[in-house]
């Protein structure tokens, strides 16, 4: 087919969709929102995914850790007794290679508080080393981080309103009450609180102005002050509710390989709460000094640790690790300083190592997502689909007219094709910057969903607390338009298609 033809058949179809204005406008507008939702949904699931991932890094391990090959193959089960000593020679080839480092020993629990017991997953830290490296230790909602040479313990903060110590977030009116009662300033305690107005009945219903007696929540006032913060905690340790006692059961393993377990029971004070972006730092997770856990008062470390954090030094907190903070790098990297290979039985472990079973599962919602939303893309373009079999039946004469004329098949086919492909572009076009202007306060601001992942315990499926924010996809935002012409053309060709089957003389006639 010449150029000058296509042109012709081009300038046919705007003057067709000029024409046909009320069913333009509609095809237009359906795939203006089909564009337009298409790439909000993708740019929210690239965001929580893109965060999540970034939370993994700078709040719970870093790029690495470098730790024995026993204990990663049993990392779900925490084995203790899978640990190594001398970690001082590799910390410092690290930091001569330019990536920071921080000892860990990691183990499980159960902290008893005076009215609760939970299961608690300890890091044993040097709180210098871990705040160099992860960000968690800014999050301190309540309370101070711990420091060396103290039995003491930093913990998530919805596990500890579960064991109800530290300041309470929202407790309930009856604890309030016994909470207060304790501390040698009720009135103070009381003062700092202010009831939850709760819905009556559904989501328009009216609010109440204060809970059901004895049962209803109360939460702290906006504006509370640090210094009234203070206070509040001192009156707490008064009261002993931030004293706790730590059970363990402690695996040692001997020379011959035998494990023999040594119950223990340490007492740690709760000196502080942690409420991060990323909700796991938040549930069933407490920070505690190493050095103290050293000798038969503690764990009998003797210098063991389970493994060493890694990330590169004067690393971006935004971005997540490259290449120069893979595995396989950070291993070349200490195998040239210490000029020798690593030994055999530790190894350094990437991020998604350990967040594999995360990725998986993040994996598989974004993909049941998207899949949903591809399909409500596909049904969008059916009912253009049809719009454009509707719009072609009713010009049945005028193709039997110009068929009569002598345009070929081919040529209306192109031309009626031309036709939904502009209407697809003029779509994509609005779409594009509809999507867009949704998107940009998505990035900048997101939507906060704090209360609900409350109510959910704060697990919710992603890395995410609170904000939840959108992140810019250009493949998708330059693709979705692409496609969403192509199938506005393609969607064309099966009514023209079928309105060429009738004979010219039939559709002359038809009304």
């Amino acid at each position: 087919m010449k150029l000058s033809t296509i042109i012709e058949l081009k300038r046919m179809a705007f003057r067709n969709l000029s024409r046909h204005r009320v069913k333009t406008v509609l095809t237009v507008m359906a795939i203006a929102v089909s564009v337009a939702v298409y790439i909000f949904v993708d740019g929210w699931l690239v965001g929580m995914n893109l965060e999540s991932r970034r939370n993994i890094v700078i709040y719970e391990m870093g790029a690495a850790k470098f730790q024995t090959k026993a204990y990663f193959e049993k990392q779900d089960e925490r084995p203790m007794y899978e640990n190594f000593a001398d970690w001082q020679k590799y910390a410092d080839a690290l930091d001569k290679a330019g990536y920071d480092s921080a000892p860990r020993f990691v183990f499980t629990g159960i902290l008893y508080s005076e009215t609760s017991s939970a299961p608690i997953e300890f890091n044993a830290v040097d709180p210098s080393a871990d705040q160099n490296l992860l960000r968690y230790a800014s999050y301190v909602e309540s309370g101070r981080f711990i420091k060396n040479g103290e039995f003491a313990i930093v913990l998530g903060n919805v596990t500890a309103d579960k064991l109800k110590v530290g300041i309470q977030q929202r407790p309930t009116q009856l604890d309030l009450e016994e909470l207060s009662a304790e501390t040698s300033d009720p009135s103070f305690v009381l003062g700092l609180y202010e009831p939850i107005q709760q819905s009556g009945g559904g989501m328009f219903a009216p609010k109440e102005t204060a809970p059901a007696p004895g049962n209803g929540r109360f939460a702290l006032k906006k504006g509370v002050s640090q210094a009234d913060l203070d206070k509040y905690w001192m009156l707490l340790d008064e009261t002993g509710r931030n004293n706790t006692i730590l059970s363990i059961v402690i695996d040692i393993k001997d020379e011959t390989g035998k494990i023999r377990h040594v119950n223990q029971l340490i007492p740690v004070k709760v000196v502080g709460l942690i409420n991060s972006p990323n909700p796991k730092t938040n549930n069933n997770i407490a920070w505690i000094p190493m050095d103290v856990l050293q000798d038969d008062a503690g764990l009998m470390l003797d210098g063991h640790i389970t493994e060493l954090l890694i990330r590169k030094k004067n690393a971006d907190d935004a971005a997540i690790p490259g290449k120069d903070e893979s595995a396989p790098a950070i291993t070349q990297a200490l195998q040239t300083v210490l000029g020798d290979l690593l030994p055999e039985d530790l190894a350094v472990f990437g991020w998604q190592g350990y967040a594999q079973n995360y990725l998986a599962t993040a994996s598989g919602d974004d993909w049941s997502s998207r899949i949903m939303v591809i399909i409500l893309f596909i049904l969008s373009f059916l009912g253009i689909a049809n719009t454009m079999l509707l719009s072609i039946l009713e010009r049945t004469k005028e193709i039997g007219m110009m068929r009569a004329q002598g345009m070929t098949d081919g040529e209306l086919i192109v031309m009626y094709m031309l036709e939904a492909g502009m209407a697809g572009f003029f779509g994509a076009v609005f779409g594009v910057i509809a999507g867009c202007l949704i998107n940009i306060p998505m990035v900048k601001y997101g939507i906060d969903f704090s209360v609900m992942t409350e109510s959910l315990g704060g697990n919710i499926g992603y890395r995410v607390n609170g904000a939840f924010r959108s992140a810019w996809n250009i493949p998708v935002i330059i693709g979705c338009p692409l496609a969403a012409i192509a199938l506005s053309a393609v969607m064309a060709l099966f009514p023209t298609r079928r309105s060429l089957k009738m004979p010219v003389t039939e559709s002359l006639r038809f009304e």
